[in-house]
């Protein structure tokens, strides 16, 4: 339906400006009503996206303040840990939080085996956070980053824009559930290629594979 009340308003707009068009004799005065007929739904939009490049030249992109070796593990409060960043990835330690919300731990243990704990306080040195920013602004801000738990230095960030569009797109897409999305600053830095740059883990032998004496 709604769909449709938009193709009725294009068009109602298109014939009172082809409208207009006929009426007027002098051929300067067409032009501007050609001009303006264009103008009107896109000015803005083109302005929009001058200012979110930008944006994203000022801020966007991947930016790693600092790489520190030899991590042990971190901590990602979004999610439950999962194995594959021991098994995979090479850390020791990894911890979060549950469906449930209580935190909990995975540790590499000795023998290879990983254990899960619930209910832990959280000790890692690192901590990942993802800040979502207001999803109502034009200019929708989301950073992702990794900083120092205790003195809340960042190592390294990851930001990126979300462009809702001129007035006209968000007069379409206020038919819509969501706000539109008219541009961004690029690929979605993910948490792993983040995290991983900026903490790496100590060397150790990957699971299963006994030493050689």
């Amino acid at each position: 339906m709604g769909g449709l009340l938009i193709l009725a308003l294009i068009g109602a707009y298109v014939w009172g400006a082809a409208k207009l068009f006929k009426q007027i004799d002098q051929y300067w005065a067409k032009a501007l009503v050609v001009v303006a007929a264009i103008l009107i739904p896109t000015a803005d939009a083109v302005y929009g996206r001058i200012k979110l490049k930008q944006m994203c030249e000022a801020e966007g992109g991947l930016h790693v303040y600092r790489v520190v070796e030899g991590v042990e593990g971190f901590d990602d409060p979004r999610t439950a840990p999962y194995e594959d960043w021991i098994t995979k990835y090479g850390y020791r330690v990894v911890e979060g939080d549950e469906i449930n919300g209580k935190e909990s731990r995975l540790s590499l243990l000795p023998d290879g085996s990983i254990l899960r704990e619930t209910g832990i306080s959280p000790t890692s040195k690192y901590i990942y956070e993802l800040d979502k920013g207001n999803p109502r602004d034009t200019y929708h801000r989301i950073e992702s980053r990794v900083r120092v738990r205790d003195s809340g230095e960042i190592l390294s960030r990851s930001i990126n824009f979300r462009y809702a569009g001129g007035w006209f797109e968000g007069f379409v897409s206020g038919f819509y559930a969501a706000k539109g999305n008219a541009g961004n600053c690029g690929p979605i830095i993910y948490p792993v290629e983040l995290i991983t740059k900026t903490l790496k883990p100590i060397k150790q032998r990957p699971i299963g594979v006994r030493p050689q004496f």
